[in-house]
């Protein structure tokens, strides 16, 4: 409540998220991922953000032939309960190796042919899976984009906390946002750092070094 009391119109473009959760078997789990729309809408209504970001599973032996079905009738379901309320639905790929929907290719794959279903794509998430062009991924469906950097560690064993700083890490970010120039992106962009060591500092710091180590990049 005190966030949707401070927050101005279209301050929060997105909220981070649900999770489209799917069984072993591979089929969607329905009554889970109904229960968890619904208090996250209700957040998004409250602090009047348009969007509610969707990512798929973190299921470890789950194969990728299995997990998609089951997600696009997750993202589905997401998409008629949150047009109800007025909000779309973005989705999010996971780098994750214990991810089995963890490329740009496989997310175009898993929202092709399926309408009103926006993206979002993680600087971070596309590191981990391999730095690969832009070119099967349906650009013109992005609404945000969001920037943070890694260390030098096996791209698929980087994990949320691990992220530093654009311009801190080994991500090749000049590339990244090269690319999407080229396929017409333009923004909204935003830093999305999960580092707990900068949750001990001074939250208006972080945020002016977070400005300045964004800036290079979008120049």
């Amino acid at each position: 409540r005190a966030t949707a009391e401070a927050a101005r119109p279209n301050d929060v473009l997105t909220l981070n998220g649900v999770a489209l959760t799917v069984r072993a078997d591979g089929r969607v789990d329905r009554q889970r991922v109904d229960a968890d729309l619904g208090p996250r809408l209700r957040i998004c209504t409250d602090l009047g953000s348009p969007y509610l970001l969707a990512i798929p599973p973190r299921a470890p032996g789950l194969s990728t032939r299995k997990a998609i079905p089951g997600t696009r009738d997750a993202l589905e379901l997401a998409r008629d309960r949150a047009d109800a309320m007025g909000i779309r639905i973005a989705f999010e790929f996971l780098g994750f190796g214990d991810c089995p929907i963890n490329t740009p290719a496989l997310a175009a794959e898993t929202v092709d042919g399926i309408d009103a279903i926006d993206l979002v794509l993680d600087s971070c998430h596309w590191h981990a899976s391999g730095s690969l062009p832009l070119d099967s991924y349906p650009v013109d469906r992005l609404v945000l984009v969001h920037l943070n950097d890694a260390p030098n560690k096996p791209p698929r064993e980087i994990e949320d906390a691990d992220r530093v700083l654009p311009g801190e890490g080994v991500i090749r970010l000049k590339d990244l946002v090269r690319d999407l120039a080229a396929h017409g992106y333009a923004g909204p962009w935003s830093l999305e750092t999960f580092n707990p060591g900068y949750w001990k500092e001074d939250p208006a710091a972080v945020a002016r070094r977070g400005l300045i180590a964004v800036s290079p990049f979008l120049s």
